[in-house]
């Protein structure tokens, strides 16, 4: 069948035809069955449904009937009538279509001659010479044509350039802004040089003054250099105006040229009109006889083929079963989909879900290590207060999953470390603010006392100072009074008598933090705290709305980058790893508030903290 959507349309109503069904009906003699009686048009035009499949020309017969047989004898019947009718009317078409095409193309063929004679007698006696694209002259007239265009175009370029630079000679404007002049490889070398030269003369005034013997050899070296410019742009003002005559004298050349092909144009045009009426009739001729001459072919050949265009695929069997309702298409499609929901389900909720489940998936998309994953707590101890909480917390279950997290991290900060000596200088820090950094910088204080060491809290946020608050020393000596004022570092240092801490507070309000952060007093202050104490942990603010852990960074041992569970974007971490200069310094990435009954359990993901029974922890 042609690929055409409105001729398949056509053959779907030629099968639904009265003219069509009523020779199937009268083959299969319907109207002698007692089920369907008189009626047998009507019955089997409702139970015929012709449909086309998809895009293809592909046309599918169904006959529905309580008699399987029956059913598919009528849909064979159907096919084969339809056939049979395709063939009768495509062979009386082709035979007559055959026989007036066949007549018409002799008719043709005798005019095509007399056309063709025609032509070739008045080309012999007006002795014209043809090219494939004409007659020579207007071959001829044709490149000359092209030719001054582009003389003329060339002229105009060439006569704005030069009025250009003329005009700006006259009235003294900056001749260096010229086209060409600025394109000048020499007057660019002599720029550069008058540069150099101005450059030096303004070094001299300065040291000696105007009447110095190198001032002035400098001054004469400059005036020698304009004067070299000038030249050379007068030079290349000069070749302007050359190129402009050049290019006007070709243009009058072409000029006088095609006026003298255009005479003989015209002389051959008034023998060409009569030349060209007879070489359209001719063409015409010829490409109508070609035309029929195809086509009587194809008739020809169609009519001594008896082809329906159409065949019949598949012929109608007895089906094994009733066609509705059809339970394995259903089950399937029940199956498809419960299978597209649930990975729809699936995909929603990995696109709404920004942030980082699982070590594995950190460790893949930041190559950065996960020294530790820290659970979500919902019972802090000590009565609601936020100075009980982490510190109170590890005093009282030293043996619970957060203490035992807290004790992994600080063994996973121990092990990054390049040399046998563990880091003393260690930067908290995260991507953006309400992460647990300050929370976990306490853990990480308490955890080191409780085990003997001698550890420093700085509270290097100068901005919020959570940690300041924590132990209440908002008002006491601190970081800034210890960076901007006489005071000894040990004064600025505070003991916490409950944890055995030492705390740096923030100290004084500051309106340029980063400027005291990266002075120099900062440095020497980190260094005489290296070797004061076995650990110092510097409690910093987020790298994404402030640049104070940046710049805090360059100077310390390792730094610890805290990352909320399923909270922060991966976006947003991997920039702020990109805002500390790198992986260098980055210990690893400490997972916070995770709510470890969520974690994955099967898949790439899986996760060990989501699978430890709560046996293994005393408290």
């Amino acid at each position: 069948m042609r690929d055409n959507t409105t001729y398949v349309e056509s053959q779907i109503a030629f099968l639904r035809s009265a003219s069509l069904l009523q020779k199937v009906v009268d083959s299969e003699k319907l109207a002698e069955d007692e089920n369907i009686g008189g009626s047998a048009l009507e019955w089997l035009k409702g139970a015929l449904e012709v449909s086309r499949i998809g895009l293809a020309d592909v046309i599918e017969l169904t006959v529905t009937s309580h008699d399987p047989k029956q059913a598919t004898a009528l849909a064979n019947a159907i096919a084969q009538a339809y056939v049979v009718d395709r063939i009768e009317s495509r062979y009386e078409g082709a035979k007559k279509a055959s026989t007036w095409l066949s007549e018409r193309a002799a008719v043709l063929r005798e005019e095509l001659s007399r056309s063709e004679d025609a032509v070739q007698k008045f080309r012999m006696e007006n002795n014209l010479l043809a090219t494939r694209s004409g007659s020579l002259t207007e071959q001829q007239l044709s490149e000359l044509n092209i030719a001054l265009i582009n003389a003329r175009a060339e002229s105009a370029t060439k006569r704005s350039r030069f009025e250009q630079a003329e005009k700006l000679l006259q009235t003294g404007g900056d001749t260096q802004t010229i086209p060409d002049v600025l394109q000048s490889v020499v007057v660019t070398a002599l720029r550069s040089q008058h540069a150099l030269v101005t450059r030096k003369e303004a070094d001299l005034l300065l040291r000696y003054g105007e009447r110095h013997p190198e001032v002035m050899t400098a001054q004469a070296e400059r005036r020698d250099v304009e004067e070299q410019i000038a030249a050379e742009i007068q030079r290349l003002i000069g070749n302007l105006k050359n190129e402009l005559e050049a290019a006007e004298a070709r243009e009058m050349a072409l000029a006088r040229a095609l006026s003298s092909v255009s005479n003989q144009s015209e002389i051959e045009d008034q023998v060409g009109v009569r030349l060209r009426d007879l070489e359209r009739i001719a063409a015409a001729n010829k490409e109508l006889f070609e035309t029929f001459l195809a086509r009587a072919k194809i008739a020809e050949e169609k009519s001594t083929l008896l082809n329906s265009g159409v065949r019949v695929i598949t012929r109608a069997e007895v089906p094994n079963g009733p066609s509705f309702p059809n339970r394995p298409l259903f089950g399937a499609l029940g199956l498809v989909f419960g299978v597209a929901l649930g990975g729809a389900g699936a995909l929603l909720r990995e696109l709404f879900s920004s942030g980082f489940m699982a070590k594995r998936q950190v460790e893949e998309v930041l190559a950065v290590p996960v020294l530790a994953s820290l659970p979500r707590m919902t019972d802090w101890t000590g009565a609601g207060k936020a100075k009980a909480q982490p510190v109170a917390y590890l005093e009282r279950k030293p043996l619970s999953r957060y203490s035992e997290a807290v004790r992994r991290l600080r063994l996973g900060i121990d092990g990054t470390a390049e040399a046998e000596v563990p880091p003393r200088l260690m930067l908290i820090t995260s991507a953006m603010p309400n992460e647990g950094k300050t929370t976990l910088a306490l853990s990480l204080a308490y955890s080191a006392a409780a085990d003997g060491e001698r550890v420093l809290v700085v509270d290097a946020d100068l901005r919020i100072s959570a940690a300041t608050e924590f132990f209440g020393m908002r008002e006491e000596v601190g970081l800034v009074d210890l960076l901007t004022l006489p005071v000894d570092c040990a004064k600025a240092i505070h003991l916490d008598e409950r944890s055995g801490i030492h705390v740096l507070p923030a100290g004084a309000r500051t309106l340029n933090p980063p400027a005291l952060l990266a002075s120099m007093r900062m440095r020497a202050v980190l260094e005489e705290l290296r070797s004061a104490y076995d650990t110092v942990i510097i409690d910093a603010p987020p790298v994404g709305p402030a640049a104070d852990a940046s710049i805090l960074g360059r100077h310390v041992d390792k730094t610890v980058f805290v990352v909320k569970w399923r909270e922060t974007s991966r976006e947003a971490v991997a920039e702020g790893i990109r805002h500390l200069g790198g992986r260098s310094k980055i210990a690893g990435i400490a997972l916070t508030m995770v709510d470890e009954p969520k974690l994955p359990k099967y898949g790439r993901y899986v996760s060990l903290e989501g699978n430890v029974s709560d046996r293994y922890y005393l408290n």
